[in-house]
């Protein structure tokens, strides 16, 4: 979607003026002629999104599901919830591993628990593919408020079980998964990773690129959370707190009923940051300076270092919540060439 003034002439979604000297440049150029003529989201209806979501589509979106080596496959959750899995296929003829089976990194897109499919990280699967020649499955899981906080997470380790189990039939390799996640995204991996190693699933990496690992939906203001960067970064762009108060809102247990099932699910569903962290698989962690979730998703990556969890906890400097989509500016460059470096490396280290 192009950018567009009001009748003022001004953007809807402007910079906040306190964060330009603490932004890098070219993250204010891409925000200003991509993001800053768009509306805020999350001042619209949840109706009104689902029915015209197109219409608000992040300006990363793309549909690849007509290309070649692209095949979406139909998985089904425990609770018989069908939902499906777009894989991206590397070129059997320009792929170190040829014509397979081909490890695979399984991804989980953000938005919030609310917004979002299989069209927004669809830039980076394709790049992670054709960097690394391996299958990338991308997951399109049950969002809120349709459904209950946590399902997303349960088709999520379903797909994760699935490959497992039955690799051969999409021509992978079930014992050489890594997974990985934005934001929301970020979170279902941390909750994964404690289901795997609960189930003795070996994961060969998990990415949380700016995840939230704490549960925000009991906090009623900034300074509720436990992590200074709530309050630092409370009117950041992108995501901040009057947008995380949106997510809050549909992702909330909606009576008492859900709310004791929620309660009844292992910590590890909602504060993936206070369940059991020790014997984890090996971690890449990115986080945003401006970003509120900046300081949990640091303080995981501690955590881990400390419980003997091979660990790497990086903080791109001067750019905001989500970065790593804005293809053009430098830091996501640089995020892409530290993923896909991470990822050769468990995927051909023999001690994974």
């Amino acid at each position: 979607m192009g950018s567009q003034n009001n009748s003022e002439g001004q953007a809807p979604n402007p910079l906040n003026p306190e964060f330009l000297n603490l932004l890098d440049q070219d993250f204010i150029d891409y925000y200003n002629k991509h993001l800053a003529g768009m509306p805020k989201t999350h001042l619209l209806s949840i109706e009104e999104m689902r029915k015209n979501g197109h219409k608000y589509a992040s300006p990363w979106c793309r549909d690849f599901s007509n290309e070649a080596f692209v095949k979406d496959i139909k998985l089904a959750a425990d609770d018989g919830h069908v939902f499906t899995a777009r894989c991206y296929y590397p070129d059997k003829k320009k792929s170190t591993f040829g014509i397979g089976p081909y490890p695979v990194y399984i991804n989980f897109h953000g938005g919030g628990w609310t917004f979002g499919g299989l069209t927004g990280d669809a830039e980076i699967c394709m790049a992670i593919r054709d960097r690394l020649g391996i299958l990338v499955m991308d997951i399109d899981y049950r969002l809120s408020p349709e459904n209950a906080f946590g399902t997303g997470a349960d088709d999520s380790w379903a797909a994760v079980k699935w490959v497992h189990q039955n690799g051969t039939e999409i021509n992978a390799q079930g014992d050489c998964i890594s997974i990985g996640g934005i934001s929301a995204g970020g979170h279902i991996c941390a909750t994964l990773q404690q289901l795997a190693r609960d189930a003795d699933l070996p994961l060969r990496l998990a990415i949380l690129a700016v995840p939230a690992v704490i549960y925000e939906g009991d906090f009623r203001k900034p300074s509720d959370a436990p992590f200074q960067s709530w309050v630092e970064n409370q009117n950041a762009t992108c995501l901040n707190w009057e947008r995380s108060e949106f997510f809050q809102q549909h992702y909330n247990p909606k009576n008492s009923a859900e709310r004791a099932e929620f309660d009844a699910r292992p910590i590890c569903y909602k504060s993936p940051l206070y369940g059991e962290l020790r014997g984890l698989c090996d971690t890449f962690i990115c986080t945003a300076e401006r970003d509120p979730l900046r300081d949990e998703g640091e303080a995981y990556g501690l955590k881990l270092a400390q419980l003997g969890v091979r660990v790497t906890i990086r903080r791109y400097t001067n750019v905001a919540h989500p970065f790593m989509h804005m293809a053009p500016i430098k830091k996501a460059q640089m995020y892409l060439e530290d993923i896909c470096g991470e990822l050769g490396r468990a995927i051909s280290s023999r001690e994974a």
